[in-house]
């Protein structure tokens, strides 16, 4: 006799036994099934909490290594540009390939690799300066290999999330997922400030490397299981496959229209972003653990985004709140212009802005993924995920690496405005575009 664990409600009411190993989410099917709500998700839990706490873990990092190479290795604004650009190369050059290898294979299987592979990675930083072969060069294969590990875990974790979440609970899951993203921002940024002021910028990492452990064991404790996926070569995706999620994105129009904006958007966010680290430690005399507050003020307002995304969604309506959000992150950075070195306003303007911009990103971000993930069929949500990642976090790179290059030879200051200014201009061409958009089916709207 099949138990109840193991039956799943069909469309005439009746249940039916489900394939051995595979657990079922509790669900709303669009049949009236009552839903038992994302806390009652036990796998979706495990995914969640591993999550945050890698988060958490890579928030010291981001803050870690541009004031080893700031402090220890007294390096310059193009060189701190450097070893940003290639923590985000792998968007490039290796998400296409994980697109492709999450279609494959068995997604649960490489979240676990990829949390290994950055935990082995960052753990060779102290190894290195303990024995005075840490350099430039070097950091960056590391920033290489932990972005790489990166690239592929986020694009794995976003197609796995509709495995084990229903999809009218796709809103409220990305909404929590944003939110501890938040909370790791707040939390992680503060301690990894006091963590660089009281052990140096080295020895910090670590916590980085249990985070990533952790990460990696919680992975472990999910018991559902994806389908196999051992079919007829012919219905497998190939290497000619790699590619296929563009085709797709640029079919869409609203998907066209998010990718494009996305990628203008984190151009100029990452350049400013390397250029503020820099400028806050040269002029505005912050340390690492000033940094580290101003961030985690302003990651607060995140955390707020999380919370009101989907009633904000309710209320304006799914073009509505992109264009609302995209205006608080798009026009955050002005903010920093009137600091300078002396002024009174630096630390509250500095929060202000991450505070303006935080809360903005996340709501639009719990909408645009929600939207991705429920429009994109399952069979090819990796490597359309990974195409949209190439597209938005492709720019990455270049953003720390122009604004590390403009911070030399136009001053930090200058450098600052020029993207802010250029992110405005990208905002109000998206507003342009968004009032075209047509609102999503309503199988992909947030639940009432």
């Amino acid at each position: 006799m099949t138990s109840a664990r193991t039956k799943r409600p069909t469309s005439d009411g009746r249940e039916e036994p489900v394939p051995a190993g595979r657990e079922v989410p509790p669900a709303d099917d669009g049949t009236g099934t009552r839903r038992r709500g994302l806390w009652h998700n036990f796998d979706f839990l495990k995914l969640w909490s591993g999550e945050t706490v890698a988060a958490m873990g890579s928030q010291v990092t981001q803050l870690a290594l541009p004031m080893l190479v700031l402090g220890v290795m007294g390096g310059s604004a193009a060189e701190v540009g450097a070893v940003s650009a290639a923590q985000y190369l792998p968007a490039l050059c290796v998400t296409p390939f994980a697109g492709l290898v999450i279609d494959v294979f068995d997604r649960r299987r490489v979240l676990l690799v990829a949390n290994l592979v950055r935990a082995v990675a960052l753990a060779v930083v102290p190894a290195l300066y303990l024995t005075d072969a840490l350099t430039v060069p070097t950091l960056c294969v590391v920033a290489f290999v932990v972005g790489a590990g990166t690239s592929v875990f986020d694009v794995a974790y976003l197609a796995y999330l509709p495995a084990l979440v229903p999809r009218a609970d796709l809103v409220d899951a990305n909404s929590k997922l944003q939110g501890s993203y938040s909370v790791a921002q707040i939390g992680g940024s503060g301690a990894g400030g006091l963590l660089i002021n009281a052990l140096g910028a080295w020895l910090a990492i670590l916590s980085n490397v249990a985070a990533y452990l952790a990460a990696f064991v919680t992975t472990l404790l999910i018991r559902h299981r994806e389908p196999p996926r051992e079919g007829p070569a012919a219905g497998r995706p190939g290497l000619a496959d790699m590619l296929s999620g563009f085709p797709l994105l640029w079919r869409d129009r609203t998907l066209r229209v998010l990718s494009m904006r996305a990628g203008w958007f984190n151009l100029c966010e990452q350049a400013i972003m390397t250029l503020f680290l820099v400028y806050a430690v040269r002029e505005l005399d912050m340390n690492a653990g000033g940094v580290g507050f101003v961030l985690a003020l302003g990651s607060v307002a995140s955390l707020g985004g999380a919370f009101v995304a989907q009633r904000a969604g309710r209320r304006f309506g799914f073009p509505g709140v992109l264009i609302l959000a995209s205006s608080a992150s798009s026009l955050a950075p002005l903010l920093l212009v009137p600091t300078g070195p002396g002024t009174a306003w630096n630390f509250p303007l500095a929060a202000l802005t991450f505070a303006v911009y935080g809360f903005g990103l996340t709501v639009y971000n719990v909408h645009v993924v929600a939207f991705r993930q429920a429009v994109i069929p399952s069979e090819v949500l990796g490597r359309a995920t990974a195409a949209y990642r190439m597209l938005t976090y492709g720019t990455l790179p270049v953003g720390a690496f122009l604004g590390g290059l403009l911070g030399e030879y136009l001053g930090l200051w200058r450098s600052i405005l020029l993207f802010a200014l250029a992110s405005v201009v990208g905002w109000l061409l998206f507003v342009r575009a968004c009032r075209s958009l047509p609102a999503p089916a309503r199988e992909a709207a947030p639940a009432a």
